[in-house]
């Protein structure tokens, strides 16, 4: 069974999340899962634990398969091509990363609310 995600642990880990760039077509039919990952990131209670977390939509008329970049405090990134992946996938992938961060935080110590 996949590890589930609580509401509450996932907006804490988006603390982890610096920025997440978003790239796609609006007329390409690949482009579902990176617009979905765009409405999720874009939620409320994400901006209210991380105001600094920047959300960049990149929106072209390129035939450029869409894109989903995080960047992560620890200057990570996790680059996905969202038309190999749905958005709970790559929502999945990236708070796992997250959790990793939360790990080695917790190792050295450190708290992300510092």
């Amino acid at each position: 069974m996949p590890l589930k995600f609580t509401k509450e642990l996932s907006t804490h880990l988006f603390k982890y999340v610096k920025s997440v760039d978003v790239k796609f077509n609006p007329f390409d039919n690949r482009t579902t899962s990176a617009r979905e990952v765009l409405r999720q990131v874009m939620a409320d209670r994400y901006s209210k634990a991380n105001p600094k977390l920047q959300i960049n939509s990149l929106v072209v008329g390129t035939p450029d398969p869409p894109s989903v970049v995080f960047k992560f405090v620890n200057d990570k990134e996790k680059i996905f091509e969202s038309s190999e992946y749905d958005a709970a996938e790559i929502m999945h992938e990236t708070l796992l990363e997250a959790m990793q961060i939360n790990s080695e935080y917790e190792i050295e110590g450190k708290s992300i609310d510092d």
